[in-house]
């Protein structure tokens, strides 16, 4: 097969579909995948070529980057779609992922030009009779409820894990990160960019309500870009980062991420709706242990390996980070059930269903 994947993510874009995109583009030029790959930039931008060899370096020939757009695009036989961008000429081949569809179910959470750049994407891969591809079940159901798909029409894959997100470590590295990064003392991680679907005042909240002790000798350590609706959050953020009981850290490159997930006491991931929540799988692959919420796709991605709370409710996430951080046992078990539940998430485990989707949405089947 000839396969198209929009690229343009990992030079226009940050966060969680960048993530998606460049371990998608990874996962189909690794050995053993025969089939030919275009890469496209539907956003535009001289910085594409710099950012394709900056992400993967030196790739297969069957690999490529598109030198015409208009004329390419009409010579595959399937488009993958993982952000927003469709391309005008294709056809009925097309898949196009969709990662929530929290612009429905939490509106009050996003902007309003985030909302009409996403449905609208929707609504036209919807008119293309695309092949729609849901990173979670959580998803799959909120399209069916909020978009009356038929079931047949909605495929489930999660988004492949980057193998740097793993539990082997170089020990003398990862401390050497902790220590850049201003990390003294044993800490927790919070992870995600500034805005209201996040839940990061309550973790706030809930971090002020954790006994002296425990706060005497760890830190919570914030790790996200900035986002959106996003004032009051900064402004509690940069009050607790005075006192050296937080630590912000606005970008981290996946080395440096997986290197903080090692060393962490826990991942806290409160968020009020995910898609897929990528950060807790990637702090399971790590050997973190995890406390995140009982809403989404969070229990399915966690499986029965964290604790999970009510992302309302500030005294459950208090008591749940008490547990973890007070309960040696609690926590060996927590990173030993994590890790096994994150290889579902590698690459070997999804690249042979993605590659079977892709070849019936060649065909014009019904996956």
């Amino acid at each position: 097969m000839r396969i198209g994947v929009d690229a343009g993510r990992i030079a226009h874009g940050r966060g969680g579909v960048a993530s998606y995109t460049r371990e998608l583009i990874r996962a189909l030029a690794a050995p053993g995948v025969e089939h030919e790959i275009v890469l496209f930039d539907l956003d535009g931008g001289s910085a594409f070529s710099a950012a394709v060899e900056e992400s993967f370096g030196s790739l297969p020939q069957r690999v490529r980057i598109a030198s015409d757009t208009r004329e390419e695009l009409k010579n595959l036989d399937v488009f993958h779609a993982p952000g927003f961008a469709i391309p005008a000429v294709v056809g009925p081949t097309l898949v196009f992922t969709v990662h929530d569809l929290t612009v429905l179910s939490h509106p009050e959470c996003h902007t309003l030009a985030n909302r009409v750049r996403t449905l609208a994407s929707v609504a036209d891969a919807l008119a293309r009779g695309a092949t729609i591809l849901a990173v979670s079940e959580a998803t799959r159901r909120e399209a069916f409820r909020l978009l009356a798909l038929p079931v047949e029409k909605v495929e489930v894959l999660a988004p492949i894990l980057n193998p740097c997100f793993s539990a082997r470590s170089d020990v003398q590295a990862d401390e050497a990160t902790a220590r850049r990064l201003g990390i003294d003392n044993l800490f927790v991680m919070a992870v995600g960019s500034l805005e209201p679907r996040k839940n990061l005042e309550r973790l706030l909240d809930a971090w002020t309500e954790l006994p002296d002790r425990l706060r005497r000798t760890h830190q919570l350590v914030v790790v996200g870009p900035d986002g959106w609706q996003q004032r009051s959050i900064l402004r509690r953020l940069d009050g607790l980062v005075q006192t050296e009981s937080v630590i912000r850290a606005e970008r981290l490159r996946d080395s440096e991420l997986a290197a903080l997930y090692r060393r962490a006491r826990a991942l806290v991931f409160p968020s009020l709706a995910e898609g897929f929540g990528l950060p807790v799988a990637e702090a399971m692959a790590c050997g973190a242990p995890v406390v995140t919420s009982k809403s989404s796709s969070l229990p399915e991605v966690a499986g029965d390996a964290a604790i999970l709370v009510d992302p309302e409710d500030v005294d459950a996430i208090a008591t749940a980070v008490a547990r973890v951080l007070e309960d040696e046992g609690l926590r060996r078990d927590l990173r030993e059930r994590g890790y096994e539940r994150s290889q579902s998430f590698a690459r070997d485990a999804l690249l042979p269903r993605l590659l079977e989707i892709y070849r019936r949405a060649a065909q014009r089947l019904d996956v």
